[in-house]
């Protein structure tokens, strides 16, 4: 290895406090939380940035990132030539800064397709000083190692000596074990990791004095040293975060940014310090932010999302006040989930006169659930904090079955993990082994076979304040079917690490079994009837709920119990065993071309998309959440009939049983923000897969049952997988921001936001936008007013 020295800027040197504090605080605050694989849910990846203007935003992550979240100037350039960006869309994006002609002007300039290398941590130049050095790769790794075993949750068969005492002090006191670094080259690591301080703040402080640069923004800096190991740190803000939501105070992100530049400073004094040319500053450290790059870019990718916006806005206007009279002959509530809206649409045609619903999957009943031979997991939003638990209701024998169930599915984990599961001894084996593989893909199954859940001890005042919480939010307060479905979802996929992100894009990665089942046993108890209706709240007699579960793999759906349901209820169940049969087929040609199966006869698609489920080499066992491009809220009749391509998020929402604006202010705080999280995380990992991706899932490795690493080593990868939003020759997720609309008055809706500024500002900074329906017409939210869309 080379002995010649980088030149580097002149440190900082001493710190006042105040600085650190807030430089510290906006770095941590800036990292996006990572859910582990069994909790896995899609998040917001800008979710400590969007205090900001979007495109401010740019320019901060092309100097931390190294890439800012747009598309390619030759990206815009092609739709524009093709025509999916006409001058209409232009027209939306102008603005008085930049009129239609300025944006096609600076379009064709070559500075548009430059990006700027990112900030440099001490590694990063070492590398670029010393190109076969590889210390960038060194650190990431070493930094990974030691959180995968601090973190590990039983996937190795050992536990560190060091793992109770904290990730910062067990690392330090590892470290000064470890021979590795300076086996690497890094000499005298232990002796620096001896000289820093027990304490992980003092310890960020006695490195910053030596590595941080004297000019530029110290929060980018710090910003950089942790988005070098990014998917460790949105794992360790995740600890941190769910701590928080609890009362509880977590350091972890800040001792693992300790950590990340202690490796730096060890670096720094190993191969800088006794240089003459430490002063002289040939690397920018602070590279210039190109405002009127990221000006021009984010125009244009306004104007890509304007022709989408403007002819689902006009479809919706299009839609009168035709809302059917009657009674239902059936009600059945489902998700919000884009995946509903095909199936929802499909189900309305076969079964004419029924009423479909759109509600959070959770339905209302924000809990915590214990299987009877397994975990504890959340089935609610991530944005809440479970305020109950239930059980598994199993007669004794079925608990031992469950319990052999769940040993025979750790035995197999231990196995993939063990020396035994290598390639040569799977070869010895041969065809048993792979008999024995096989048979564990075959199928299809129910997605889910739970047993009842549970509420112990659970006040009658409790229930009946959950079930009118569900019907008031669900605007199912009067006009009840007899036979009324509550519908949950969940995805099947094999050998898939990814699989809870397909059960649900929010609510913790698990189906919504558990919730509809005691949604529609609790709406069925007689006693909470009784205090509803004290209430004013009155369901008839003849009213049944049943639960059931979609498939949203294969488009099955599961009717929980249904031999409770009474005799006198035996015709309309009939009818929607046979509308949610011919929904589901319907569905499955739907979706058939989507997913490569478009030449197939129709009487062989059922089984093609039934198998995917269970095809242990399948990498797209269905599309999740991909393309989805708006959130409406409106009565269903504005969206009744219309073919939305399974891209739009469906809630229900009556303005005119809502004149405090409640349930507006809920809608806009809950499901619009979750719905945020998703889209913006199918848009990062389309626009910026190199960063926002979780790589290729065929080279995919699980580590400590949290999360995936490409290949063999590296840091955790955040975000969807490449399959997720590529197709193998174009990307599936055409990168659009959210687009919500709301059949509300303006007014409401802007006094809502300005009771809650944290959403407001994801609409005032250009993350997601926002529409008002109002009869015929629409509104436009933009620049912190209302405009009429054309």
């Amino acid at each position: 290895m080379s002995s010649a020295a980088p030149t580097l800027p002149e440190s900082r040197g001493a710190l006042a406090p105040a600085e650190l504090a807030a430089a510290l605080a906006a770095a941590l605050r800036r990292i996006p939380p990572l859910w582990p694989l069994r909790d896995f849910i899609a998040v917001n990846p800008y979710l400590g940035l969007t205090d900001r203007p979007f495109a401010e935003a740019c320019g901060l992550l092309e100097r931390v990132m190294g890439a800012a979240p747009l598309q390619s100037a030759e990206a815009y350039r092609q739709a524009y030539r093709e025509g999916r960006i006409a001058r209409a869309d232009l027209e939306a994006a102008a603005d008085r800064e930049w009129g239609v002609s300025d944006l096609i002007g600076a379009l064709d300039d070559p500075a548009l397709d430059e990006r700027r290398a990112p900030l440099a941590t001490v590694a990063d130049l070492l590398d670029q000083e010393r190109p076969h050095a590889h210390w960038s790769v060194f650190v990431v790794d070493e930094i990974a190692k030691w959180c995968a075993v601090t973190f590990d949750e039983n996937q190795t068969t050992w536990n560190s000596p060091w793992k109770t005492r904290g990730l910062y002090a067990g690392w330090r006191e590892a470290a000064l074990h470890d021979f590795n670094p300076e086996a690497f080259g890094l000499v005298g690591f232990r002796r620096l990791v001896a000289a820093l301080p027990a304490d992980a703040e003092a310890a960020i402080l006695s490195c910053l004095e030596l590595i941080a640069p004297s000019t530029g923004d110290l929060a980018d800096f710090l910003h950089r040293q942790l988005a070098t190991i990014s998917g460790w740190a949105g794992y360790v803000q995740y600890l941190v975060r769910e701590d928080a939501m609890r009362g509880r105070t977590n350091p972890a992100l800040r001792e693992l940014l300790a950590i990340r530049l202690a490796y730096d400073a060890a670096l720094h004094e190993a191969f800088v310090q006794d240089s003459p040319t430490r002063a002289g500053g040939r690397h920018e450290r602070a590279p210039r932010t190109d405002d009127r790059r990221f000006a021009i870019l984010a125009r244009w990718q306004r104007a890509y999302e304007a022709g989408y916006q403007r002819r689902l806005a006009h479809a919706l206007a299009a839609r009168g006040e035709d809302a059917p009279a009657g009674r239902p002959v059936v009600q059945a509530v489902f998700c919000i989930d884009v995946r509903s809206e095909v199936f929802r649409r499909q189900f309305e045609a076969a079964l004419p006169g029924a009423q479909t619903i759109g509600f959070a999957g959770f339905f209302g009943f924000a809990l915590a659930h214990q299987e009877a031979a397994g975990g504890r997991s959340a089935r609610c939003p991530a944005l809440l904090v479970p305020s109950f638990t239930t059980v598994d209701d199993l007669p004794a024998n079925r608990i031992v079955a469950a319990g052999a169930a769940v040993a025979e599915a750790r035995a197999w984990k231990a196995f993939q993990n063990s020396a035994a599961s290598c390639f040569s001894f799977v070869e010895t084996v041969g065809l048993a082994f792979g008999a024995a593989l096989a048979s564990r893909g075959k199928g299809p199954r129910p997605v889910c076979a739970a047993p009842a859940p549970i509420f112990r001890g659970a006040a009658l005042e409790f229930r009946a304040g959950l079930a009118a919480g569900a019907l008031t939010a669900m605007g199912l307060v009067g006009n009840f079917a007899r036979l009324v479905l509550i519908c949950g979802h969940g995805g099947q996929s094999a050998n898939n690490p990814h699989a809870a992100g397909l059960d649900c894009g929010a609510c913790g990665g698990h189906a919504g079994d558990v919730n509809a089942r005691l949604a529609a046993d609790t709406l069925n108890d007689s006693a909470v009837r009784a205090r509803l209706a004290e209430q004013g709240l009155s369901i008839p007699s003849d009213t049944y709920f049943v639960a059931g579960l979609h498939n949203t793999t294969t488009d099955d759906v599961t009717l929980f119990n249904p031999e409770a349901v009474p005799s006198s209820h035996q015709s309309e169940l009939a009818d929607l065993r046979r509308a949610l049969a011919r929904a589901g087929a319907a569905s499955r040609r739907e979706r058939a071309p989507r997913l490569g199966l478009g030449g197939l006869p129709d009487d062989r698609i059922d089984a093609a998309v039934r198998g995917r489920a269970v095809d242990p080499a399948q990498v797209r066992p269905e599309w999740g959440l991909a393309n989805n491009a708006a959130l409406v809220a409106a009565p269903r009749h504005r969206t009744a009939g219309l073919k939305l391509d399974g891209r739009v998020f469906l809630h229900d929402y009556d303005a005119a049983a809502d004149p405090d604006g409640r349930l507006l202010e809920a809608i806009l705080c809950a499901p619009v923000v979750v719905a945020s999280w998703i889209n913006l995380q199918y848009y990062a990992s389309s626009v910026d897969p190199t960063h926002y991706g979780a790589g290729n899932k065929v080279l995919h490795n699980a580590v400590g049952g949290i999360g995936v690493v490409e290949g063999n080593g590296g840091d955790l990868k955040v975000g969807l997988p490449w399959q997720s939003v590529h197709d193998g020759r174009k990307f599936d997720h055409e990168p659009r921001r959210l687009s919500v609309y709301l059949d509300a008055e303006p007014g409401k809706i802007s006094a809502a936001l300005a009771r809650h500024p944290e959403v407001r500002q994801l609409f005032d900074h250009g993350w997601i936008h926002l529409f008002a329906l109002q009869g015929g017409t629409c509104l436009q939210y933009r620049d912190a007013g209302w405009r009429q869309l054309r």
